[in-house]
């Protein structure tokens, strides 16, 4: 999952890959802070746990549909027509039922928030 936090100087998106599922995790990982650097200028950003969001991975809707059509045009063209048309739908959503699950994965790291204690 890609986390996201805002540079405290000059307010760019700045994000990191983890492996934590939900905010305890990530304070279980890191500790109740998030140090790292801006990309764009450089600057140390030290931010608190409940201050960095998840977003979902739109790569895996892109990835996803353009394997579908590929996958499409094949079976058009070498399976008979009845079968493809049973077959072309469940292909093309495939990568919709995974882009859902990733957004309820960021939608449930999002709701979660933990103590500074």
């Amino acid at each position: 999952m890609r986390l996201y936090f805002y540079c405290s100087s000059c307010q760019e998106e700045n994000s990191f890959k983890t492996k934590a599922k939900d905010r305890f995790d990530l304070q279980k990982e890191r500790g109740n802070f998030i140090n790292e650097r801006c990309r764009n200028c450089g600057t140390v950003v030290k931010r608190r746990i409940n201050r960095v969001h998840a977003k979902p991975n739109k790569w895996l809707l892109i990835i996803g549909g353009l394997g579908g059509t590929f996958i499409a045009l094949m079976l058009i063209f070498f399976l008979p027509l009845f079968i493809t048309v049973f077959i072309i739908p469940a292909v093309f959503g495939i990568p919709f039922i995974a882009w859902r699950a990733e957004d309820k994965k960021a939608s449930a790291f999002n709701k979660v928030m933990v103590s500074d204690g």
